[in-house]
């Protein structure tokens, strides 16, 4: 609901905004001749009572002596007609847009249209001009963006009919063509293949079944066999033939010898009778055998002869099938054009039926009636009167406000109040909401944003804040929680690391360790604790970071026992030891420490290391509780190298840089330099 209260809201007021344009006030001062009003019209407006000096009036002489000595001014060269004419128009706007008054009618769509004006008649005529123009307004401008679109359509459809017309074209090229090359459709090609095919599978089975026939029959001849025992010969004409006639031989040589010897010349003419007869048998069955043989060469040059006939028909196919993809990809792009040019089409015709059915979104509740009696500026005088107060009543109050902070909001104060340098000054990442974890994930996914950069120059402050003895050991600290010192701390680190030097974060908060919520490493492996209770295990307790290996030393939780404390840890010689050791391992060690104002193991770790960076948050951290902090870590001989100023809002620190630029000119001037 209050999404919509605000779109209408913001809609009323678009709408108030085109009652007051010039246009429309224009059309208006046309429409009721209001150039000849001496009240809307400065020209015509009587000239002013002469004053006291305007009796006093210099000779010409004189006035082109002091001319030509450089004393007083030449006249003005005389006005263009048409620019005068112009300012004069815009003078009639000005005074008709200073008489009207618009205002909107809370809950409702509805605008009050008012106007003041000298005489009765006049404040009801322009009041209603306005409203009939404003209607007027909505037609034409509804009239000029359906004219736009249908001349936007037409053309459209003129470029459609085109692309219709030759798709179309292109499509009916590739069918003749394809008709021209193959000499037939595809689908008689195919229709052919498949016949060939089954009567290519027919001869193959045909010449198989033939060639076992033929190895059959001529096995059966070589072993011997009994010639009435196979089929192809039993069913020989000759071969019965030849058959019947050996079984009648035999049954005469039975008969025969049972009456005479075997050497009787009767039997030795039916023996010879018998042995051609069977000669003729085996004769006949060899004719059989090369008869099938002869059909299985005739077979296997069928098979031979459709193989070569299936084989240009597949090629053919092959061709026509290629030739029809084109075809098909043709015939849809003609689809697709023709549907678009359709669908174009009918938008056209209903935009064109939409010209003469236009109507306004707004009407006319109530025409302005001739006021009965004068309105006074008594309340909007007013107004007007406390609008002012009330601005310069806020002004004070804001400078005094900003006078009374006690943060730090440039870096001149810091380096004022602290007596220390500022190193770098880390910007708020907007979307982050100040989460730690999510500033970590912008720096490592935009190498060249304006945070990237700000670590970067940290680094080299750092490294040249001793030349010739750059430092090692670099300890984070600050004077309260939460001012961004883990996060930068974690964030030198990485930059360091990724800058091809070995590094290795130590988080020395015993109490509340911050590193291990930044950094994803093996939750499994050994912390601090474990390190300083037996040297040996170093190697097992440092982690190293997946995506840029960075070596960290994690304190993990539930590691130190009740009974211990904190301080007494971190001075002890085992700490010594493991930071000298670290020192000479890595050409940076950064050690994460816990707020100086809050426990004392910053100040007891400061005398381990080479330099001390100071965190102060901007806007944020009191002046008092910084100072006291930095006072405390003197007090003890602190390294300090300087401060950085941790989650700067560059809009808004620009505005108290005292010498135009500060925050302004890194952030805004030169802000192409960084990639976000």
């Amino acid at each position: 609901m209050a999404d919509r209260n605000y779109e209408r809201g913001a809609d009323l007021q678009n709408q108030i905004e085109v009652l007051r344009s010039t246009a429309l006030i224009e059309r208006v001062i046309d429409t009721l001749n209001l150039g000849r009003n001496p009240e809307f019209n400065p020209a015509m407006a009587p000239p002013p009572e002469p004053g006291w000096f305007d009796w006093l009036t210099l000779p010409p002489e004189l006035t082109e002596m002091l001319q030509s000595m450089g004393l007083a001014s030449l006249p003005p060269p005389p006005p263009d007609p048409a620019l005068q004419e112009r300012r004069l128009r815009l003078a009639m706007i000005d005074r008709v847009r200073d008489g009207l008054q618009l205002t909107a009618v809370r809950g409702s769509t509805v605008i009050q249209i008012g106007f003041v004006a000298k005489t009765p008649n006049t404040a009801a005529q322009v009041a209603n001009a306005i409203a009939d123009q404003y209607i007027v307004d909505q037609l034409e401008g509804k009239l000029e963006a359906t004219r736009s679109a249908t001349q936007w359509l037409s053309d459209r459809v003129l470029d459609l009919q085109e692309r219709v017309t030759v798709a179309e074209n292109a499509v009916a090229e590739a069918e003749a063509r394809l008709a021209t090359d193959a000499g037939q459709t595809v689908e008689i090609t195919q229709a052919q293949l498949t016949e060939f095919n089954a009567a290519l599978g027919a001869a193959r089975a045909r010449e198989i079944e033939l060639s076992a026939q033929v190895n059959r029959l001529r096995q059966a001849l070589a072993e011997g066999a009994d010639v009435g025992a196979v089929p192809e010969f039993r069913r020989t004409v000759l071969i019965q033939t030849y058959r019947e006639e050996e079984s009648d031989l035999m049954s005469q040589m039975a008969a025969l010898r049972s009456s005479v010897g075997p050497d009787h010349p009767s039997v030795r003419r039916l023996e010879a009778q018998l042995d051609e007869t069977r000669r003729k048998i085996m004769a006949e069955a060899r004719r059989v055998v090369a008869s099938v043989a002869v059909e299985r060469d005739a077979a296997r040059d069928q098979v031979a002869e459709l193989a070569r006939r299936v084989r240009d028909l597949e090629g053919k196919a092959l061709d026509q099938s290629a030739a029809a993809i084109e075809l098909r990809q043709l015939e849809r792009e003609a689809q697709a054009s023709r549907l678009l040019y359709e669908n174009f089409l009918g938008r056209l015709q209903e935009t064109s039926q939409q010209e003469s059915l236009q109507s306004a979104d707004a009407r006319v509740i109530s025409p302005a009636e001739v006021p009965r009696g004068p309105v006074t500026d008594g309340k909007r005088r007013l107004l007007a009167i406390g609008g002012v107060a009330g601005l310069v009543l806020g002004a004070g109050l804001v400078f005094l406000l900003d006078r009374l902070n006690n943060t730090f909001r440039s870096p001149a104060l810091v380096e004022d109040q602290l007596r220390l340098p500022v190193l770098a000054s880390i910007p708020m990442i907007p979307g982050t909401d100040n989460k730690r974890r999510k500033i970590v994930e912008h720096f490592r996914d935009k190498p060249g944003s304006a945070l990237a950069e700000a670590i970067r120059g940290l680094r080299t402050s750092i490294l040249f804040s001793n030349v010739d003895a750059p430092p090692k050991v670099v300890m984070m600290t600050s004077s309260t929680p939460r001012e961004g010192k883990s996060t930068t701390a974690v964030l030198l680190a990485l930059t360091s690391q990724q800058m091809g030097r070995k590094t290795i974060i130590v988080d020395c908060d015993l109490r509340l360790p911050a590193v291990s919520t930044l950094i994803d490493i093996d939750a499994d492996r050994p912390g601090l604790m474990a390190a300083l209770n037996d040297p040996d295990a170093l190697e097992d307790a440092v982690s190293t970071e997946a995506e840029t290996g960075l070596h960290v030393l994690l304190m993990r939780a539930g590691d130190t026992r009740p009974t211990q404390n904190a301080a007494d840890i971190l001075s002890s010689l085992k700490f010594r030891t493991l930071i000298e050791r670290l020192k000479a391992e890595y050409d940076l060690v950064v050690l994460d420490t816990p707020p100086t104002l809050v426990v004392s193991d910053s100040r007891i770790v400061s005398g381990l290391v080479d330099g001390v960076v100071f965190s102060v948050k901007w806007d944020d951290t009191p002046r008092g509780a910084a100072s006291e902090a930095v006072k405390q870590l003197h007090g003890i001989g602190a390294p300090m190298v300087g401060v950085v100023m941790t989650m700067v809002n560059e809009a808004k620190a620009a505005k108290y840089s005292y010498d135009g630029y500060g925050y302004g000119y890194y952030g805004g001037q030169y802000k192409d330099y960084y990639v976000d």
